[in-house]
């Protein structure tokens, strides 16, 4: 009786506790035997429900049956169906794995590891989750602390108590990665604590949703931008410019420094506890008038809120205002299938939900024709907020604003800094009486919860969540910038235009020494001297040095796949004015249409992706271990040739891994496009050296070794020159 009696309790709390939007309903699915924790799901596009377990299983629901496709799996923690290759990956805690059904039994046949570079150290929390899917079919996927471990980070204790508690016990972790392809790891940002909702936007931009702790105020969202840090430094002995004695050597002002901060605040017990994955309405309509808005489930409040951001001075802030509760557990990852209806995988096990069950699936659809009372979303002016709602509203209702900051230390959370209630003025409501506008104090790095407790629609109705939060980084300018230069080609997945000044500049790393990376000329190698090139202003000298000439030089021979060695140097110069791209200024132009960068970068400051050794206006490179001018300096190169269709589109990019004075800048990278311009269908071309203007730049000792298979040579390549200490790549 007494077990009953807790049960039924259970059951009340959730239903009493709902809150469910006019036009929508909630519907639970039964789940499969056996399956008492699912963490994870996805739909085919014929509408097959995928889920996962944290048990380790895969299973597959057509029309009301469940089959099992996989098992033996360690808690993998989200999964991804791939349509074009008819595989799902899902993010096990060691690896990314890509299972696969070989014969089409619907029984999964092969298990196969696409990436385990990050590490795992047996400690509790270290969870991985993904991945999410780029428009080029990268995979995503984040990599969660440890709860414990040696390596904490305790610095910014108030009043002498608290600190750090999550640790750095194994490679990447707290960080944000990419696959590319199988056997390809690309950690692309840091600074997260326990990252558990992954999320791709229908513009290829990566968004992250993280728990509040340790050196993270409350719950947030970031805008995920390749090479950033967003705050846990825990994290940050991955990137070779620090080192844990350097980071423990360090205080919560010199972290504030680099810290990227949160778009969104997700305000703590009244929107989530623990946010899950955030997904995009693109249902054109099906699910309500909320389209290109982001819904996020939270495991803690068994809620779904929803999130919008905008973009003030080039970065990412928006609000977030609650939508429904009452579901059975807790959302963790969500899913539209293509009726429009939102699914969400559920789960209470080790952290108490609010529904009660430790675990469910269900599903929430709109009724197509009613419209909610809500407020539909928030947007900053230059003196104040203009709120929308999906309905008009009766009488004016002045709102009421309260602002408030957080602490940034180690300590677990922080609790609202400064809070204020705030007056406002210039309240004005549109035509249409859907829109508000009013004035108020407005201050970087505050958020405002703007309430309409007591706003009612025509028709007297009450809103079904009256307060929507937002999140100010920072005030509009007096003047708008322009919009990012189109670049021919989608950055996909790095979220940075091209050329971008705002791009985090790659960490200064030592080069090796000249004599470990003067290699001798191989036997199958084309030497690249005065005979094999095609512009004769471009002249060797008799040491075998070639100075820049006026106008491209291009070699007589054309080009594919290939391993190219050169030497180059820059002129010193101490004219001020020869500087940034104007200090030594070429390019090496595999294939003649894709570049990469040769610039003096040593104590010269540029755009990240104009520096030494990137591919220019794509890729950075991982480190800058460039060499002062006068000095001669080293490019290894292993590249493959795109693969195009008969009709010209690209089906296989570009891919290079390069070596710059001995130290790896690129790890199997994928090129985006040309220079200039998206990829256009050519076959073996010429290698190209650039004239551009500025100082002078010479070259040596140029090699080529034609036709060499990039995949067979890759991993011999990445051991062409030991890792040095002070490198975690």
């Amino acid at each position: 009786m007494k077990r009953f009696f807790v049960l039924l309790l259970s059951f009340g709390f959730s239903i009493l506790n709902a809150q469910v939007p006019d036009g929508y309903k909630i519907q639970s699915i039964p789940l499969p035997r056996g399956s008492v924790s699912v963490l994870g799901l996805c739909h085919k596009p014929d509408g097959t429900l995928a889920i996962c377990t944290w048990e380790g299983e895969v299973w597959e629901r057509k029309g009301e049956i469940w089959t099992k496709f996989a098992e033996n799996l360690m808690e993998p923690n989200g999964i991804h169906y791939d349509p074009k290759e008819e595989v799902y990956y899902v993010a096990q805690k060691p690896e990314l794995t890509r299972l696969v059904d070989l014969n089409k039994d619907g029984v999964c046949d092969r298990y196969e590891c696409i990436s385990d570079a990050f590490g795992i150290s047996g400690e509790y929390h270290e969870y991985h989750y993904g991945p999410v899917v780029d428009s080029l079919g990268r995979k995503y996927a984040s990599l969660n602390l440890a709860a414990r471990g040696e390596f904490t980070v305790p610095d910014g204790k108030p009043f002498g108590k608290g600190g750090g508690n999550m640790s750095y016990n194994a490679p990447w972790r707290g960080w944000v990665y990419r696959s590319d392809r199988k056997g390809h790891f690309q950690p692309l940002a840091s600074g997260f604590r326990s990252p558990c909702g992954i999320g791709m936007s229908p513009q290829d931009e990566l968004f992250i949703t993280d728990n509040q702790g340790d050196w993270v105020a409350d719950c947030a969202l970031y805008h995920v931008r390749e090479g950033n840090f967003y705050g846990h430094p825990a994290s940050l002995p991955a990137r070779p410019d620090f080192s844990k004695d350097k980071v423990l050597s360090l205080s919560a002002k010199d972290f504030e420094k680099i810290r990227t901060p949160p778009a969104v605040w997700l305000i703590r017990e009244t929107i989530a506890n623990s946010p899950g994955s955030p997904i995009w309405d693109t249902t054109e309509g099906k699910f309500g008038p909320f389209e290109g808005q982001m819904f996020i489930g939270d495991q803690r409040q068994s809620n779904y809120f929803r999130s919008g951001v905008e973009k003030v001075s080039g970065e990412y802030q928006g609000w977030c205002v609650d939508f429904l509760r009452g579901l059975d557990s807790g959302p963790v990852k969500m899913s539209f299938d293509g009726k429009g209806r939102l699914w969400s995988a559920q789960v209470g096990r080790g952290w108490f939900s609010k529904g009660g069950k430790r675990t469910a699936i269900q599903y929430v659809e709109w009724d197509g024709k009613t419209t909610p009372f809500a407020i539909h979303s928030a947007s900053l002016t230059k003196t104040g907020f203009e709120v929308k709602f999906t309905q008009r509203i009766g009488r004016k209702t002045t709102p009421k604003i309260t602002s408030w900051s957080y602490h940034y230390y180690s300590t677990y959370g922080s609790p609202p800094i400064d809070p204020k209630e705030l007056k406002i003025k210039n309240y004005q409501l549109s035509k249409d009486r859907k829109t508000v506008t009013f004035d108020v104090p407005l201050q970087p790095g505050k958020v405002y919860a703007i309430e309409f407790s007591e706003q009612k629609n025509t028709e007297a109705k009450l809103l079904d969540y009256s307060t929507i939060y937002y999140t100010l980084n920072s005030l509009r300018p007096a003047k708008e910038p322009r919009t990012g230069r189109n670049v021919g080609w989608s950055l996909a997945g790095s979220s940075w235009n091209r050329n971008d000044k705002a791009r985090p500049t790659p960490p200064v790393v030592m080069p090796l020494p000249l004599e470990k990376c003067t290699l001798p000329t191989p036997k199958n190698a084309t030497t690249l001297d005065a005979s094999q090139w095609t512009n004769a202003d471009w002249k060797f000298d008799k040491k075998g040095v070639m100075p820049r000439g006026k106008g491209n030089n291009l070699t007589k021979q054309s080009y594919g796949d290939a391993r190219i060695h050169l030497e180059f140097r820059f002129d010193p110069s101490d004219n001020p004015e020869w500087k940034g791209q104007l200090y030594g200024n070429s390019g090496i132009f595999l294939m003649s249409g894709y570049e990469l960068q040769v610039v003096n970068s040593f104590q010269n400051p540029t755009f990240a992706d104009g520096t030494c050794g990137s591919i220019y206006g794509q890729h950075p490179p991982r480190v800058n271990a460039s060499r002062k001018p006068g000095e001669w300096q080293t490019y290894d190169i292993l590249m493959k040739a795109p693969v195009f269709s008969n009709k010209g589109k690209v089906e296989k990019p570009m891919r290079v891994t390069v070596f710059h004075n001995g130290i790896l800048i690129h790890d199997d990278a994928w090129i985006y496009g040309e220079v200039g311009g998206p990829y256009k269908k050519h076959g073996k071309r010429p290698l190209m050296i650039q004239d551009h203007k500025g100082t002078g730049v010479s070259f040596r000792n140029l090699w080529i070794i034609p036709d060499l298979k990039y995949e067979k040579s890759l991993d011999s390549f990445r051991n062409l020159y030991p890792k040095p200490d002070n490198s975690s790549i």
